[in-house]
């Protein structure tokens, strides 16, 4: 590279030409990577999209009439429609699969080779129309390829990165060559200047090496400064002997301000670790009270079901009708007295444990819980709504903790309603982000309201809905860890809403919520 180098100029690590050729070398090249990954990004979207389009194409040009021809299990159409499908752009692979019911042998057609990976595929059921209305016939698989969508990008990849590179290469040599002409050059006649300074010997006034001009650049003004500098150094040294006297004075000040300093910040210190450890102490001393209380209290009752259950097998068959009763109220006891034992721990749970913040989608995280909700009772039918782009700064396992109870309590007082409805979402209120769930379920009467968050307190009868009364408490306690704050609106038979914020506000694009009236908790 040397060659390409003016006269002067050298690449050495200590000179600033080097240090500027490698900061607009990897600054361009992280700017045209950054801008290349991002247009290919946008590419392989536009194409992915392209896929998708045509895939949902299938659905209203094809799905018709390879109903009909299923119908008349004609396999030569089936294999022409096949075909015809498999000539689509990136399609590599198509499958009709007949459904078994009533059928000993179904059929099953496969055209082209299915791959695991970099692939999108899409199943459509195949049904016909007859006199008995919509009949279900099997199901047709279609996956499209992402490999040709991968090498056009990889294509278009390295043709911009090389094409970059050089563009790159040549605008920061030609940079450097002006950098050196107009500024390193008389850089280097400076710094031989004053590196021959010397207060005891008369010096000629420092001069740049080039033309005159009208208007002083940034390098007149470093000579000029410098010059006047020189020419004042003389007399500024008697002045710098008595400004020495004064900031040792000002040391010895400082020493003892910094002195001063270290004994607060020692008391400080001190007093930190003593707080700490009367917080840990705290702590060890509620985890062994949770722990002795779940021992103590588990084991008799453990004992009373073991009798039970011996009375039961031994003499259950010579025991009255009214007698089995008993043993069943025996046992429905100690199952609940088991679960408030549980509640009561996840309820002490809930103050333990330093609190880490971090930035939680929240919307994301209400998908997985609802999801998970209604695996748990397939059975039901839940219209769920979640708002958008839902943040918050909030400590991720106690958050998951708090909207697991408010979403399991919306889809357990909702479920006597033949239609039930949730809705997770938020507003603005005083530039404070408030979240809320709704439901329509079973409501409560907002004049027991005030009893909603504490342990163990329940608004509805056991036989209607199960529960010990900890999920709430737990609720709030968590939002209180978070130095926010929870209340509630309810109608009864007509649904609740739960509100609750945090400190923290990360989202403030929503408008103006509607004004409610607050149970602080």
């Amino acid at each position: 590279m040397a060659n390409f180098l003016p006269p002067g100029l050298s690449l050495n690590k200590a000179m600033i030409g080097r240090r500027l050729l490698l900061s607009i070398l990897l600054f361009s090249s992280l700017v045209t990577i950054v801008s290349t990954v991002f247009q290919l990004y946008l590419d392989f979207q536009k194409e992915v999209e392209q896929i998708e389009d045509r895939l949902d194409d299938v659905q209203n040009s094809y799905m018709a009439s390879i109903g009909a021809t299923l119908w008349n299990l004609d396999i030569a159409q089936l294999n022409l429609q096949m075909e015809g499908l498999r000539q689509l752009p990136d399609v590599v692979g198509v499958q009709i699969e007949e459904a078994p019911s009533d059928i000993a042998e179904p059929l099953r057609l496969s055209l082209g080779q299915f791959t695991e990976k970099g692939a999108i595929n899409r199943i459509y059921p195949i049904t016909h129309l007859t006199e008995n209305g919509l009949q279900p016939l099997g199901a047709l698989k279609v996956q499209a390829s992402l490999e040709a969508v991968y090498s056009r990008l990889w294509g278009k990849l390295i043709v911009i990165l090389f094409s970059q590179g050089i563009q790159t290469f040549l605008v920061s040599l030609f940079i450097l060559f002006i950098f050196h002409r107009l500024v390193t050059s008389h850089l280097m006649h400076i710094a031989q200047h004053v590196g021959k300074f010397d207060l005891d010997t008369p010096q000629l006034p420092l001069t740049l090496d080039r033309a005159s001009r009208d208007q002083r650049d940034e390098l007149d003004q470093v000579i000029h400064a410098f010059n006047k500098m020189s020419d004042s150094l003389t007399v500024a040294y008697e002045g710098m002997r008595n400004a020495n006297k004064a900031l040792a004075q000002d040391i010895i000040a400082r020493r003892k301000a910094e002195q001063e300093v270290r004994k607060l910040n020692a008391e400080l210190e001190f007093r930190v670790s003593q707080r700490t450890a009367e917080l840990q102490a705290a702590n060890e001393e509620l985890s062994s009270f949770c722990y002795s209380v779940s021992h103590d209290l588990r084991a008799p009752l453990r004992r009373v079901e073991g009798f039970r259950r011996l009375l039961l097998e031994d003499s259950g068959d010579l025991l009255t009708s009214q007698s089995q009763h008993c043993l069943s109220r025996i046992e429905e006891g100690t199952t609940e007295m088991t679960g408030m034992i549980d509640g009561f721990l996840r309820l002490s749970r809930s103050t333990l444990g330093e609190v880490n913040l971090e930035d939680i989608d929240i919307t994301a995280q209400t998908k997985q819980l609802l999801n998970a909700l209604q695996e748990r009772e397939p059975e039901r039918t839940v219209t769920v709504e979640i708002d958008n782009d839902m943040h918050a700064v909030v400590d991720r396992r106690f958050f998951v903790m708090l909207m697991n109870n408010l979403l399991d309590n919306a889809f357990k007082y909702s479920r006597h309603q033949p239609q039930a409805h949730i809705h997770v979402g938020q507003y603005t209120k005083a530039g404070q982000t408030v979240f809320f769930v709704r439901d329509n379920g079973a409501g409560f009467d907002m004049e027991y309201a005030d009893r909603l968050f504490a342990p163990f307190s329940r608004l509805h009868r056991p036989e209607e809905f199960e529960g010990t009364g900890i999920g709430l408490a737990t609720v709030q306690r968590i939002i209180s860890r978070h130095g926010g704050k929870i209340w509630a609106e309810s109608v009864p038979n007509e649904g609740a809403t739960f509100y609750f914020s945090f400190t923290e506000d990360v989202n403030k694009s929503h408008a103006e919520g509607p004004r409610l009236g607050e149970i602080a908790s």
